[in-house]
């Protein structure tokens, strides 16, 4: 296909029953202008997200140079650098990254261009965007599928990139026939490759997902144009496979079975373009996908920060979800969606959903969302807020299955935010070469969980595999007054195949404190090591040998530790290819069988004290009792106490005070009266 002259002209105007393909041709032209009239350049010149364009145009000069930077928000593999690929080539890779030379094969960035034609009325950018389309097209006949320009995920991103370029190329009338079919036999080509070369595995990967798609959206606007007798075939069983894969990959409870944030959006995003697309052409997608998205949308919701941020939970950036939420607004008119979305759409959904959907948005009344807390107990993750505002407290959770490759070793992590600011973080991904940093980010260390050493949760020994990894069990949650209680188990071996035993217990009082406790039980005698990661923002203002005093910005929160905290610098990795350091702090410990080890954070007007629990009638409680006083602002607020074990001798009735109470873990919550008595395990 390396030329116009060697096309088979058959495949310029095959026929299709006994319609001629040149009436399809005209068929087709007409949707693309009816398509097209939902996105105008008047839109383009007044983006209401101040910079977008400055950007794009930027972008759109260095494309004409050959000049490439990925650094697009959903981008998989983001690279801020600015590589010039001269001699140009699809294979270049000029960081000595092969996501570098994926990321140039997807072809998302050539929408900028035809922005760039909007913007400017300069034709050589439309031109630019297609002769990109047709190099790769000549450069790429089917004898090279395969490889590093077209592996199945790239090839369907690729596929799915060029859908809204050659409509709007069409409604213009700036894309010749013989042009045209050039690329449509090639992407033919390129879907019948995807279907021949399927394997069970991407039922279950974002691969999958990302390859179904694109053939779902491309059949639907230029199906009656393909001329391989094979791509109804294809069509079908990608609107069935479709369905499978969704009905896999995502739990009941919305959250993605890979354990990424990451690749949860990049599975939204793409079925969420897929039905724009089909909606579009009047073609019916089953009703199912959209309720199973739904639930997706609804995760993201809660599993932002206050910020609008993702947490880098395993192979992830740290990512503002607005945009996400927006499109979740526009797909759904769901006024919870609008407020956890832009008041008013981003260019990059109206790119996707036209101006039509633009002003039905503008209408939708932004409503706070009704529930608070996100509670994913198919996937392990865990998200609670004090409430929907900007600088609301937030926590995250996890205790779950390892899910894909993109899992990290985070069994009971925990992030959080006080009065909207990130105090404790995770350490990000970023890089997919393998080598020592990318196992070290993958590992427990680089996440805010307690390590016994030589039996690590998880052994990371390679970018994509593990030498071992623990198991998570049920995890259990209950909030009583505003109060969250949860408890995260798991086992795990160390390489003489001895077991361990660790489950961590966390109280977080509305009033921003949290208390944990860490459960770790293996015979013989052992070292231990709690680590706490902090956010690149926070600085440390006041170190005692067992607390710390923490500043982000203007908001102060104190870290303690029943063992002294000693502090190192690490790196951190919010974006991928771009690293910083942070501060990390750790709290060490030895025990013999069995070891309990406690942490906490709190205001500085709030207090943690040791106190004394009595069984009743006179004995005193053994060492496995953790009993703890909060005081608020020099008022006893709080009394908190967690057994570790059963108490299965003497009285079942034990005592604070006078206050009597039953439970392994319970709360007495200071009133006018005395103590009320919060039960939050039997």
């Amino acid at each position: 296909m390396g030329c116009l002259a060697e096309i088979n002209i058959h495949n310029w105007f095959c026929e299709t029953g006994d319609i001629d393909m040149g009436l399809q041709i005209e068929q087709l032209k007409n949707r693309a202008k009816e398509y097209a009239k939902a996105y105008h350049e008047k839109e383009v010149k007044r983006s209401v997200h101040k910079g977008e364009m400055e950007e794009i145009l930027r972008q759109a000069e260095w494309l004409m140079e050959q000049k490439f930077c990925f650094c697009d928000r959903w981008d998989m593999e983001p690279c801020s650098t600015v590589y010039e690929v001269s001699p140009f080539s699809w294979d270049t890779c000029p960081n000595g990254d092969p996501e570098w030379v994926y990321m140039l094969n997807r072809q998302e960035y050539l929408k900028k261009l035809l922005m760039a034609y909007w913007y400017t009325g300069q034709e050589r950018y439309v031109e630019g965007m297609k002769q990109y389309i047709l190099d790769w097209v000549r450069q790429n006949p089917k004898e090279t599928f395969g490889s590093l320009m077209t592996r199945t995920i790239d090839t369907g991103i690729r596929c799915a990139s060029w859908t809204p370029l050659l409509l709007h190329l069409l409604a213009m009338e700036r894309i010749k026939e013989e042009e045209l079919f050039e690329i449509l036999e090639s992407m033919e080509q390129q879907f019948l490759y995807l279907y021949q070369s399927y394997v069970p595995k991407y039922r279950q990967s974002n691969w999958g997902v990302l390859q179904t798609t694109s053939i779902l959206q491309n059949a639907a606007w230029f199906g009656e144009c393909f001329c391989l007798e094979e791509m109804k075939q294809i069509a079908e069983w990608a609107k069935d496979e479709l369905l499978d894969q969704l009905e896999s990959q995502i739990y009941g409870d919305g959250s993605h079975w890979e354990q990424s944030m990451m690749y949860h959006i990049e599975v939204l995003n793409s079925v969420t373009t897929m039905l724009v697309f089909r909606k579009r052409a009047g073609v019916v997608t089953p009703k199912r996908a959209e309720e199973i998205l739904y639930g997706m949308y609804d995760y993201v919701m809660h599993a932002a920060g206050p910020d609008h941020l993702q947490i880098a939970q395993g192979d992830s950036d740290v990512t503002d979800i607005r945009d996400v939420m927006t499109r979740g607004a526009m797909l759904f008119e769901e006024s919870a969606f609008k407020y956890a979305g832009y008041e008013e759409p981003d260019l990059e959904s109206i790119w996707c959903f036209g101006m039509e959907q633009k002003e039905q948005y503008l209408k939708l009344k932004s409503k706070q969302p009704e529930i608070l807390n996100g509670l994913y107990t198919e996937s392990g993750n865990f998200y609670y807020r004090s409430g929907w505002e900007i600088d609301s407290n937030y926590t995250y959770l996890h205790n779950g299955p390892l899910g894909s490759s993109h899992g990290h070793s985070e069994l009971t992590n925990i992030c959080n935010y006080y009065k909207g600011k990130a105090f404790l973080t995770d350490s990000g991904r970023y890089s997919y070469i393998e080598g020592e940093l990318r196992n070290r980010l993958k590992s427990p260390e680089a996440h805010n969980v307690s390590v016994i050493k030589g039996c690590p949760m998880g052994v990371p020994d390679g970018s994509w595999s593990y030498a071992y990894f623990a198991d998570s069990l049920n995890n259990y949650c209950k909030t009583i007054e505003g109060i969250h209680y949860a408890e995260m188990p798991y086992v795990m071996q160390n390489k003489q195949k001895e077991p361990a035993y660790c489950c961590r217990r966390v109280m977080i009082f509305p009033e921003g404190i949290w208390l944990i406790s860490d459960d770790l039980r293996m015979v013989g005698k052992q070292e231990s090591t709690m680590y706490f990661h902090l956010a690149p923002e926070v600085i440390v203002k006041e170190q005692k040998e067992r607390e710390v005093l923490l500043e982000n910005e203007d908001v102060r929160l104190i870290l303690g530790a029943e063992y002294p905290l000693e502090q190192r610098k690490e790196i951190l990795s919010r974006i991928y290819n771009e690293n910083e350091v942070h501060t990390v702090f750790q709290a060490k410990t030895n025990w013999e069988n069995e070891g309990v080890c406690t942490a906490w954070m709190h205001p500085e007007n709030a207090e943690l004290k040791d106190t004394v629990i009595i069984q009743a009638e006179g004995k005193q409680v053994d060492a496995s009792v953790m009993a703890k006083e909060v005081w608020i602002s020099g008022k006893l607020s709080y009394v908190v106490i967690m057994r570790t074990h059963e108490n299965y001798r003497g009285r079942k009735v034990f005592l604070y005070q006078n206050c009597g109470f039953y439970g392994k873990v319970v709360i007495l919550k200071k009133t006018d009266e005395g103590f009320k008595v919060l039960r939050f395990r039997a």
